[in-house]
C-alpha cells in the first residue's frame, strides 16, 4: 500500500535529492558557489537514477523484497555520487551545504529500507501463527 511508512521515506528521498540538484550549492570557492545542476554531470545522474529507484520502489508495496534492493541500490546512487563531488572535483574548492545534505536523502533511504525489512518480518512472523 502507498501509505506505508517506507513510501514516505521513499518519497521525502526524491524531493530531497531533487531539492539538493536544484537549490544548494556542493562546493564552492572564493568567488563562485557550484550547484549540482550546472555542474557535475556524471554526479547529477547517479542524483537522478537515485530519484528514479525511489519512485519506482514506492509503487513496488506487494514485492518487499524488491523494495528492500532498490533501496540499497538508491543508497548506493547516492554515495557514488558524494564520492565523485568529494574527490574527483574537489580541486582548489571548499564543500558547500549541498554536499552535506546528501546525508538526507541517504538516511531516509535507510529508514525505508528498516521498515521495509520490519514489515517483512511482520508478514512472515503472521504466516507463523496461522
Amino acid at each position: 500500500m502507498i501509505q506505508r511508512v517506507q513510501s514516505l521515506f521513499f518519497f521525502f528521498s526524491a524531493i530531497c535529492s531533487v531539492t539538493i540538484v536544484y537549490a544548494f550549492p556542493v562546493l564552492q570557492d572564493e568567488s563562485t558557489s557550484y550547484l549540482l545542476k550546472e555542474h557535475f554531470a556524471d554526479a547529477r545522474l547517479f542524483v537522478f537514477l537515485s530519484v528514479a529507484l525511489s519512485v519506482f520502489a514506492i509503487f513496488q508495496f506487494r514485492n518487499r523484497k524488491r523494495q528492500q534492493l532498490i533501496a540499497s541500490a538508491a543508497r548506493l546512487m547516492i554515495t557514488i555520487a558524494f564520492f565523485i563531488i568529494a574527490f574527483f572535483y574537489r580541486e582548489e574548492r571548499t564543500f558547500d551545504i549541498g554536499l552535506f545534505l546528501f546525508f538526507i536523502p541517504y538516511l531516509t533511504l535507510f529508514l525505508a529500507g528498516y521498515f521495509v525489512k520490519k514489515d517483512e518480518k511482520l508478514v512472515k512472523s503472521a504466516d507463523r501463527i496461522r
